[in-house]
């Protein structure tokens, strides 16, 4: 097959201007990527329904918490610094920055900073439309 002169022509002009483009990424930095510090994975089954998936930031100082309480739903967290102290019917349990846990809708439990700096949790909380987040134990 014999290619015309304005065929070759064309195809040069294409692998120059793709030889510049390559030029170009190779002189570029890719920018970094985020990398992943924690995972939990925990299995659902939910009913039908409407739900409201809640995700919060919660601060506490030195010394403070939340009495024995239970959520609507389950519940995903993860300590973003600090060491926050969980206290439920099997004992003491101490999440330092960097660790998840999970719960289950119902779970009767407390949490504490019992440390001297703050605590950070991000927390995700999949509550059925209409019912209450938290509910303090009697």
């Amino acid at each position: 097959m014999m290619l015309s002169r304005s065929s070759i022509t064309g195809i040069l002009c294409a692998l120059v201007a793709l030889g510049a483009l390559a030029g170009i990424a190779v002189g570029q930095t890719a920018a970094a990527g985020p990398t992943n510090v924690a995972t939990e994975k925990m299995p659902i089954t939910v009913t039908a329904g409407d739900y409201e998936l809640v995700n919060q930031v919660l601060d506490f100082p030195p010394g403070s918490g939340v009495p024995s309480h239970t959520h609507g739903g389950p519940v995903a967290l993860t300590v973003l610094s600090g060491e926050l102290t969980v206290v439920d019917g099997t004992g003491t349990h101490i999440l330092k920055a960097g660790q998840s846990g999970t719960e289950k809708g119902g779970y009767t439990h407390s949490a504490y900073n019992k440390g001297t700096v703050p605590v950070r949790v991000a927390v995700s909380y999949l509550i059925p439309k209409g019912a209450p987040m938290t509910t303090m134990a009697k």
